[in-house]
Parts: C-alpha cells; structure tokens; sequence
C-alpha cells in the first residue's frame, strides 16, 4: 500500500514542475528509499524522472531522460544505502546523506550529459539544485512528521518482505 502511495505521489510531483523536466518527482522517491530501502528507492526515483519527462514532451530527448533517469535510480540507491547503514535519524547522517544525494543529482550528472547536450547542461545547474534542494528538504521534513512507531512498522515490514 505504501509502494502504491509513493508512485502515485511520484505522479504528483512530476506534475509540479520547475523548469521542463525538472521537478517535485524525487521527494515521494527520497522518502521511499528511506522507508522501503534502496532498491525500491532506485526504482522510484528512475520512475519518477521518466514521467516528469514523459509529461514535458521529453525535451532533452529520450536517450538523455534515460541517462538522467538511471542516475536518479543511482542516486536514490546510495542515499538509502547511507540512510539504512548508519542511521536515518542521526542529523550527521541526514547531512551527508543528502549532501551526497545533491552531488549525485547534479555535478556528478553533467559529465554523462555534456556528450549528449553540450553547454546546454550548464544551464540546468541552478534549476536542478533548486529542485534536488526542495525535493530533500520536503522529504526530510514530512520523514520527521511520520509517528517512530510507524517509521518501525515500514521497517519491520521491509524485512520480513526480503526474507521471503
């Protein structure tokens, strides 16, 4: 039921665009790594772009939403990899945490765009760290809003999901 609230938010987001195919799409998919793990998170997170791009009309073509999309499904990966290893509520642990999840999202992306769209990726700097500093703040804010004992039962739930 939270696999199915967490796409359908990742919709939502999509919808609330910032500039093209940039937009709230990643929030839903943040909060999904921290709460379902990793490889859900990834899943979310590649998910998410793709319908953001897909409602923009694909801009930068489709091969370059599909370069962006794998590296948010990477991006989502390693920010619940840090998350679930040392803690998801220690505030050093937040802060590198999304500090990485910036670096990935943005810096570390244009190296795989500039081949296929030139200069044009230096344009998308400022917009795409407005979006990816909104989308971690959100979900670092609705993540403390969620009740512990709840934050317990998705993990718990989580587990006994990946023993099976």
């Amino acid at each position: 039921m939270l696999a199915a609230l967490l796409l359908a938010l990742c919709v939502v987001g999509a919808n609330l665009k910032i500039m093209g195919s940039i937009a709230l799409d990643s929030a839903p998919a943040f909060l999904g790594t921290i709460l379902l793990g990793p490889w859900f998170g990834a899943f979310l997170g590649f998910f998410g772009h793709m319908v953001s791009a897909a409602l923009s009309g694909f801009p930068l073509t489709i091969p370059v939403h599909l370069v962006i999309g794998l590296n948010m499904a990477f991006c989502m990966f390693v920010f619940g990899a840090i998350r679930r290893r040392w803690g998801s509520t220690q505030l050093i642990v937040i802060l590198i945490a999304d500090l990485v999840a910036y670096v990935i999202d943005v810096p570390e992306e244009f190296p795989w765009l500039y081949p296929l769209i030139g200069k044009t990726v230096f344009a998308l700097f400022i917009p795409l760290t407005v979006a990816t500093i909104a989308n971690l703040a959100l979900t670092e804010v609705v993540y403390m809003a969620i009740p512990n004992r709840q934050k317990q039962a998705f993990l718990l739930q989580e587990r006994q999901h990946n023993e099976h």
